[in-house]
């Protein structure tokens, strides 16, 4: 055969196909182009065969530049129509010589998708595969998996989850969470509830919440050191409603002083004179000569709040540190515990910070023996409670007007409890009492060491207990806001492979009072293993909640010890220290449809539609104008052991939403069934 180069023609497109396979080499070999100061669209290129294997003889920056072609998909740049070239170094690529046997001008025409095979390491030399990451695209911090395959299967270039960071990290070590805020919780303003304790809360829950996956916060001292920073500022508002209403207790008590004080000057002048003007100028003296040591306290005041919030940050930063190694899980009795600790601390200082000024005015003082600051503020609710802003004429109403006092980032509304002030002041004074005892716990060191939950057993500190759960119950639905209150609900669980499922209904056990729009449904359980259900509840005429209906039924929520997949089981059991009985949830081997919510009727629907659902359940449907008015199934008892989806067959009509709401059908229909009641206080 006659070789080609002997009758060259220098037509393009005439003289020849000359393909290649070659790589891209790294990142420092394409100078100015690759960070946005060269030309085209252009790559260094090594190239089998024409190229050596090493870079001795050729160097990575003496390469032939290539130039790459783009599909008609991604637009050339004319009128604003592109999409970037997303060669990367190290890939290997496939192409041609523009000028055939001369094999000067490359030119790039596709690329070899990566496979789990391939290494994706460092630079080691030409022709050996490497990572893709460089100083422009950095390797992803805990927000993409840094998998660097492309291949059609589940594990390739997996997309991050809509889910907390721990709970990725529960699902598989490859998971990674969309968004690591996903989790936290963020505390609403309003006029009803407390919140500086709230937000003190908030900040360590959501600290121990992230601490959890340590590939993603790294450096767990920075973390505190920041959260430390944060509450340190919402304690501003803390001590100063405290040593202001210091302030306002003893006014009526330096009023009545003052008066006894020109009582007893007055009666004793009067008895040595026996003149009554002398007598009541030496009380008013005695009265003037209080004066300045009152405005000394009044200026002391502001001076000593000042002292007491700079000198916080180091008790909040020990305590969130004992937090931190010894709290798995935060409830609400370890937040009374955590703000317990700090109101001690500045009792403590505001008694002792305040001890030279009181001096000044022992004379008066001296009338009520029983007073003291620390018994003061240690001896009634009502001290505290103002340092906690609850002054809303309103407060009575709780959380039955309807406010929402929690958003959990990712997930929506939460039922946040109310501050226990009774043991807050509880745990204050005995945290008191532990650093009292500093020769035996160690002070302070002793008082932030009490928060232990070693062997499973209840912290020094109010007895509670912040060890992981003892085991991940079945999960418990909350219903709150609204402006009603009362309503309960049963979730109920299906789709169960092994020891969890998904909650594909939620059966109301009572349907509460006075709501004048629809409630929250929030539902979880103790282990916050389960995500990504969504519910809605309705309400009826009579502001009862009258159904609870499911928009995602999510998965992973553990069914409970109880659950034998061919029974059903009621549990009753406390979740983290509640000291509510609360009917966890029914699980069950098949539910029925008890009716069929229409939350949109639709259009254009005409009599002979019909309507079906992936178990090949059929329902009747009426239809007025259009609309469907009313869906039921055909038979009396649908069984189904997961959220039905009904689709109604039309070649008219559009935009029906129908939302299945299912029960517990009869026992003939469930097999042997079991009921288990535990009723644990």
């Amino acid at each position: 055969m006659i070789d080609e180069s002997l009758l060259k023609s220098n037509f393009i497109g005439r003289d020849g196909f000359r393909w290649w396979i070659g790589q891209i080499p790294p990142e420092s070999s394409h100078g100015g182009q690759i960070n946005g100061a060269g030309w085209g669209n252009r790559f260094k290129v090594r190239i089998m065969g024409y190229h050596p294997y090493n870079t001795v003889e050729l160097s990575n920056e003496d390469l032939p530049w290539a130039q790459c072609l783009l599909p008609t998909t991604s637009g050339t740049g004319a009128g604003n129509n592109a999409t970037s070239v997303k060669v990367s170094p190290g890939d290997t690529v496939f192409g041609f010589f523009l000028d055939g046997d001369n094999a000067q001008i490359p030119v790039i025409m596709g690329c070899f998708g990566r496979t789990s095979q391939v290494p994706s390491g460092d630079y080691a030399g030409p022709f050996i595969p490497f990572t893709g990451y460089t100083g422009k695209v950095k390797k992803p911090n805990g927000t993409l998996k840094p998998d660097q395959s492309l291949e059609q299967n589940a594990e390739s270039g997996k997309s991050p989850r809509s889910v907390s960071p721990q709970q990725a990290e529960a699902i598989a070590n490859d998971e990674i969470s969309s968004f690591s805020a996903i989790g936290d919780k963020i505390l609403l303003g309003n006029t009803v509830n407390n919140t500086i304790i709230g937000k003190i809360s908030t900040e360590v829950g959501n600290l121990l919440n992230k601490i959890k996956v340590p590939a993603i916060f790294t450096n767990i001292a920075n973390e505190i050191t920041r959260v430390t920073d944060k509450i340190q500022a919402i304690t501003n508002g803390l001590v100063g409603n405290m040593v202001n209403g210091l302030y306002k207790g003893m006014i009526p008590i330096l009023n009545s002083g003052l008066q006894l004080l020109y009582n007893s000057v007055y009666s004793i002048v009067l008895a040595a004179t026996q003149n009554p003007a002398a007598a009541h100028l030496a009380g008013v003296a005695a009265q003037t000569a209080m004066v300045n040591p009152i405005k000394a306290v009044e200026q002391a005041i502001p001076c000593v709040a000042g002292a007491i919030i700079s000198g916080l940050g180091s008790l909040i930063e020990e305590i969130l540190n004992s937090v931190v190694d010894n709290v798995q899980n935060f409830v609400s009795c370890a937040a009374n515990q955590f703000t317990g600790v700090l109101v001690n601390d500045i009792i403590g200082k505001i008694s002792s910070g305040l001890s030279a000024s009181l001096g000044g005015i022992q004379t008066i003082l001296e009338f009520t023996p029983s007073f003291s600051v620390d018994g003061f503020l240690r001896n009634s609710v009502d001290s505290i409670k103002g340092l906690v802003g609850l002054f809303d004429c309103n407060q009575s109403k709780g959380k039955s007007n309807g406010i929402v006092d929690e958003w959990i980032i990712g997930c929506g509304p939460t039922n946040a409890p109310t501050p226990n002030f009774d043991e807050i002041l509880e745990n204050a004074n005995v945290t008191n009492a532990i650093a009292t005892a500093g020769d035996v716990l160690g002070g302070v060191s002793g008082v932030t060491g009490a928060f232990s939950a070693i062997n499973n057993i209840p912290n020094q500190i109010g007895g509670c207990y912040t060890g992981p759960p003892l085991f991940c119950s079945a999960p418990i639905a909350t219903i709150f806001g609204g402006g009603g209150s009362g309503a309960t609900a049963i979730p109920l669980i299906g789709a169960i492979s092994g020891s969890t499922g998904s909650v594909i209904g939620a059966k109301v056990t009572n349907g509460g009072s006075e709501y004048r729009f629809p409630p929250f449904v929030e539902i979880r359980d103790n282990c916050n293993q389960g995500y990504g259900v969504v519910a809605r509840a309705t309400i009826n005429d009579a502001g009862e909640v009258d159904s609870v209906y499911i928009v995602s039924e999510g998965e992973n929520y553990p069914t409970g010890d109880l659950y034998d997949n061919s029974v059903s089981t009621t549990a009753n059991t406390v979740i983290n220290n509640s000291t509510e009985n609360q009917t966890q949830s029914l699980v069950a081997r098949n539910y029925s449809v008890n009716k069929i919510l229409i939350q949109n009727p639709g259009q254009n629907y005409i009599s002979g539609d019909t309507a079906t659902d992936q178990f090949d359940n059929e329902y009747s449907i009426e239809i007025f104008e259009g609309s469907i008015t009313k869906i039921q199934p055909i038979n009396t008892i649908v069984i189904v052991n997961d959220l039905p989806i009904i689709t109604i067959k039309s070649d008219t009509g559009s935009g029906a939403i129908l939302r299945p709401i299912l029960d517990i059908p009869p026992a003939e229909f469930q097999g042997e069934v079991r009921q288990v009641i535990d009723c644990v206080t």
